[in-house]
């Protein structure tokens, strides 16, 4: 009687184990991709907005704010988001605010995601048609990213927004989900009915701590390496912790091409001897370090 291969790849989900068999093109291929792991990081932002998403019999809908620095996990909610509406019966409507090449206004981007045709002259029953597809649709939210983008505008656009947002959450009922940056938070605080509305959830740096080990964890259980890491070990932690900087975009990222540099070079796991060559492996993979110019845990405590 043989064992079973799989045994050997205890420190593989199962239902990833089948990827160790794919040539080394493959397996480098595959840790770029992205994926999303459930971390107490975000729990209390979920649990709330789950809440949120019940707007029946209130004169105007709860609202968040959700804002930090860059790199530190926003987008990847962003499309956790995504997911948890399309299997869901409460749907958002998404809107991006960030510059694209067909410039269109923000009210246009508004009424395209609510199925209205943009340019229409129908402008005065623009309001009626977005409730009727928020009846027909169980529409619960709207989620708005790169607000930080929207407000940097000038200051006519800028109070266009800030006033939609008010009216979004007050005469449609919709809960208002807004993803943005710091600056974008000092500005929406100036608008004194807003900052009173919108819940702020501030999405910080990783510390050193069980919630880090337990992500960096998970991660590796994802990852087609034929070996164990063991990137929970204290060494191999401590140095993730370090060259990140706690920084949610710098973590993934060094754990992806340190990965692909294992997989190309026959180690088939992630060493400490690795590190001293963290930037050169990184920049041959295609990845770029974030260091920020200021200290971002600085910045927050004076908030």
């Amino acid at each position: 009687m043989t064992m079973d291969a799989s045994s050997d790849y205890d420190h593989v989900l199962l239902e990833h184990r089948y990827k160790l068999d794919l040539s080394a093109t493959q397996r480098i291929e595959i840790c770029r991709h992205d994926f999303w792991i459930d971390t107490p990081k975000f729990a209390l932002m979920f649990e709330c907005i789950g809440h949120m998403l019940y707007t029946r019999n209130q004169i105007q809908a709860s609202c968040i704010f959700i804002h930090g620095e860059g790199g530190d996990g926003k987008t990847a909610a962003w499309h956790r988001l995504k997911f948890l509406s399309a299997n869901s019966d409460k749907k958002m409507v998404f809107v991006e605010l960030s510059e694209n090449t067909s410039r269109h206004k923000l009210l246009d981007r508004i009424c395209e995601a609510f199925g209205i045709e943009v340019g229409g002259r129908n402008t005065a029953r623009k309001e009626d048609l977005i409730l009727n597809y928020i009846r027909v649709n169980n529409v619960c939210a709207i989620v708005l990213d790169e607000l930080n983008d929207a407000l940097l505008q000038p200051y006519a656009q800028k109070r266009t927004l800030l006033s939609l947002m008010r009216n979004l959450s007050g005469t449609l009922k919709l809960c208002v989900i807004a993803f943005g940056n710091t600056e974008a938070r000092d500005i929406v605080m100036l608008d004194r009915i807003i900052d009173r509305r919108f819940v702020q959830f501030v999405v910080k740096d990783w510390e050193m701590g069980q919630d880090f080990v337990n992500f960096i964890a998970t991660y590796e259980a994802h990852l087609p390496l034929k070996l164990k890491s063991d990137l929970a070990s204290p060494e191999l932690r401590t140095l993730i912790h370090t060259e990140s900087l706690g920084i949610m975009d710098n973590v993934v990222k060094i754990m992806k091409c340190l990965a692909m540099d294992a997989i190309d070079s026959g180690a088939e796991r992630i060493a400490p001897e690795q590190f001293p060559r963290l930037r050169d492996i990184a920049m041959r993979f295609g990845f770029n370090l974030h260091i920020p110019k200021v200290d971002r845990n600085a910045d927050k405590s004076k908030k």
